[in-house]
């Protein structure tokens, strides 16, 4: 392909977005909606992909892994406007408040997270205790809370996490502290992209409700986190092997780590079509949640959603590869647009039943999945167990708050009755 054919590409995909966006902003009054979660975030680490591909020792990018995106964004794109066009002709808002009764994390939801948190701090110092496996390792992550129970309570802290990211304030040292705690659980597992779900689904909500706004600052911000996140992580290893000295070397390993990390799914499925993607697989991958529950129940195979095939890109090794590039890789064209238009149905219906309710935890469960929709860049998140296992802890949460908020209601009854 030549340069012009390129730029042309790149030009087709990048005007697609822009006017996907207005569409969206037209049909919801708001750009904080499924399809821009999807589609903006992936715009911006593409165009840094360009801008390093071929530099600094990274790999060439192959324009044609565009293609997937070009074609699978309009039918993403499709429910959403059919949704708002339905809620627009039956007199339904596009856009709604937030609303719950209580203004403030509930406190039994502190008390969940205090003792999650101890339960997995104990599990944590044991692991270290003995000794079998060094802190920052995959080994170390898997014997701490890689399956079983422990994996169960680490991910009931992520529906947590954004709850309390949504209400905390900046006063509220204490909550901040409990944030902090679950965050380290997180970070202590050593996958970076439990820490930006949460975070991302937070600030999605935060913005749409309008307890923070979208500036230059935040996004200053949020990049900074997100290296300060990754350099903890990647200094971990390293200075352990180093004396404990930071050097340049150093630093600039931890840059360039970085940066891998951003592009590994644009550059690892670029590379993919380079190489006519050999990791084509079953589309039962795809669909690994449910077909792993159904043969725990009917004693059948478990499939696995990682992807064995890893591409150097010139950093190091990479298994994903964007949103649209892992859905092609396990699926034919009818599979492809099935499961593309089934996501986006699910999310845009939760969204209008969240406009219709005005519920938090609804609101929660739509900012949940558009979190996941924003690490499209990274890979397909709607393979994992967290899809059902996120929105089942948040309807628990919902039950637990209104059966505590109608006790303490009933116990106010009784006690003005008496007086």
């Amino acid at each position: 392909m030549d340069g012009l054919s390129q730029l042309s590409l790149l030009l087709i995909l990048l005007m697609e977005i822009v006017v996907l966006t207005f569409l969206e902003y037209k049909a919801w009054k708001t750009i904080y909606t499924p399809l821009c979660c999807l589609m903006l975030p992936y715009a911006v680490v593409l165009l840094i992909t360009i801008a390093i591909a071929g530099n600094f020792g990274f790999a060439r990018f192959n324009y044609e892994s565009l293609y997937v995106w070009i074609y699978g964004l309009p039918f993403f794109a499709l429910p959403s406007q059919v949704f708002a066009t339905f809620l627009r002709y039956s007199g339904k808002p596009v856009k709604g408040p937030i609303i719950d009764k209580s203004e403030s994390l509930p406190p039994i939801f502190i008390a969940i997270a205090a003792v999650l948190v101890a339960l997995l701090m104990y599990k944590l110092f044991q692991t270290l205790s003995s000794g079998l496996f060094l802190f920052g390792t995959d080994d170390f992550a898997e014997e701490f809370s890689g399956a079983g129970l422990w994996a169960h309570l680490r991910e009931m802290l992520t529906p947590l996490l954004i709850i309390s990211l949504y209400y905390v304030r900046k006063n509220q040292y204490w909550l901040w502290a409990l944030i902090a705690l679950m965050l380290f659980i997180q970070f202590s597992f050593m996958v970076k992209g439990t820490i930006i779900i949460a975070t991302a689904s937070a600030l999605l909500m935060r913005m749409y409700a309008g307890r923070m706004h979208l500036s230059l600052t935040l996004i200053i911000g949020v990049i900074a986190g997100s290296f300060g996140v990754f350099l903890l992580i990647y200094m971990v290893l390293p200075l352990l092997g180093n004396d404990g000295e930071a050097d340049m070397f150093l630093l600039e390993f931890i840059a360039k780590h970085f940066i891998h990390y951003l592009t590994s799914g644009t550059m690892g499925w670029s590379y993919d079509i380079d190489q006519n993607i050999p990791d084509r697989n079953e589309f039962v991958h795809i669909i690994a949640p449910f077909h792993n529950i159904y043969s725990m129940l009917s004693g059948g195979e478990l499939v696995s959603s990682v992807n064995p095939f890893y591409w150097n890109t010139g950093i190091t090794n990479t298994n994903v590869r964007t949103f649209f590039g892992t859905l092609y890789i396990y699926s034919d064209t009818l599979q492809f647009i099935t499961t593309t238009l089934v996501i986006s149905n699910v999310i845009y219906l939760i969204k209008a039943i969240a406009l219709s309710t005005r519920n938090i935890y609804v609101y929660t469960i739509h900012f949940y999945y558009c979190g996941l929709l924003a690490m499209g860049w990274f890979e397909f998140y709607f393979f994992h167990l967290a899809i059902i296992e996120g929105p089942i802890v948040i309807l628990l949460l919902a039950l637990i708050a209104k059966d505590n908020r109608t006790s303490n209601e009933s116990a106010a009854d009784r006690k003005e009755v008496a007086v």
